[in-house]
């Protein structure tokens, strides 16, 4: 299938997008499952490889840091991009193409600036995740449901997340908990279930590239201001 400019953009953009609201994936998920999408048919011209990894770039300058290998990567085939040869395919009008050039330019300077991510693994980011739950617990909460229910629904929302790594899980434990004190459901039981895998927990438990020392320290707070308030 033959792509316009704008048309392959809006499919990049639209596939994460997908895999974000409907597949429910971090961002960090989302996007390396993206380019692997669209990957292949970077080979089909100078001017579909430019594309894919300037709209590629674009996403990652939305995400709070960048996987140092990534950044490392994208911006080699950024700078090894061949204007002249796109120039000479002929797909894109004049104005396509200066935008294009202008955008690969601003993606490189940009990666520049970015903070560094040293964690491998696809997990999300320790304040996304935090909104996430939030988010789900009020679309759940607002059903009128008993709060059996709305634990039950959070934990089999962000099951896979939390058995991907110790942070993803606290935070999704701390966040809950958050909420339902918040609605003043301090006695109920599955908080005293969430309080003990809490009390479980330490801090250094957490390897060292999952979270930014000023998340672990934040992340420490809440677990202590939520264990100060569930009752015995």
């Amino acid at each position: 299938m033959a792509w316009s400019y704008d048309e392959l953009i809006d499919s990049i953009l639209e596939n994460y997008q997908d895999y974000k609201n409907e597949e429910m994936m971090s961002s960090k998920e989302a996007i390396a499952r993206t380019f692997y999408d669209f990957e292949g048919l970077m080979n089909r011209s100078e001017t579909d490889k430019a594309l894919i990894n300037v709209v590629y770039g674009e996403i990652l300058l939305t995400l709070p840091r960048v996987l140092y290998t990534v950044k490392n990567n994208l911006s080699k085939r950024l700078s090894e991009l061949d204007f002249n040869l796109i120039e000479q395919e002929q797909k894109l009008t004049s104005e396509q193409y200066r935008d294009l050039f202008n955008r690969k330019n601003f993606v490189l300077q940009e990666l520049e600036n970015k903070i560094l991510d040293y964690y491998p693994r696809v997990c999300w980011y320790y304040d996304e995740l935090t909104n996430e739950v939030n988010v789900f617990f009020k679309q759940v909460n607002e059903e009128n449901v008993l709060a059996d229910e709305v634990i039950s629904s959070v934990f089999q929302r962000f099951e896979r997340d939390c058995k991907n790594t110790l942070s993803e899980k606290i935070i999704v434990y701390t966040t809950l908990a958050e909420n339902l004190l918040n609605q003043g459901l301090s006695k109920i039981d599955g908080l005293q279930l969430i309080k003990q895998e809490l009390q479980q927990f330490n801090i250094t438990d957490i390897f060292e590239e999952q979270l930014l020392e000023k998340e672990k320290l934040e992340l420490d707070k809440r677990i202590k201001n939520v264990l100060s308030q569930v009752s015995s």
